[in-house]
């Protein structure tokens, strides 16, 4: 009668696991799924933002270049209008 108990036990605990085991199947593979299409979702969405970073830093290069550009020339002028001031002040000090 003992052997007969622990029998039953031993049968309702594999039903009981075996029950888990099918629940925890079907709850991976639901996760699965939604990991799937999440990754998918995910993956579009990084791509855009990736293409848009890209595009942002071109153009942030493009207006560094532009800008750098100008300064460059504006230096450049007044550098210029400084030697021909350093010039024409020397040749009058010359002509004295």
């Amino acid at each position: 009668e003992m052997k007969q108990g622990i029998s039953n036990i031993t049968e309702d605990a594999k039903e009981e696991y075996a029950e888990q085991i099918e629940k925890l199947k079907s709850l991976k593979d639901e996760l699965s799924e939604k990991l799937g299409k999440f990754d998918d979702i995910a993956e579009n969405k990084w791509d855009v933002v990736r293409e848009s970073a890209s595009n942002f830093f071109s153009k942030v290069g493009e207006a560094w270049k532009e800008d750098f550009e100008r300064v460059k020339q504006a230096f450049k002028k007044e550098t210029d209008t400084a030697s021909g001031m350093a010039q024409d002040t020397e040749t009058g000090a010359k002509e004295d």
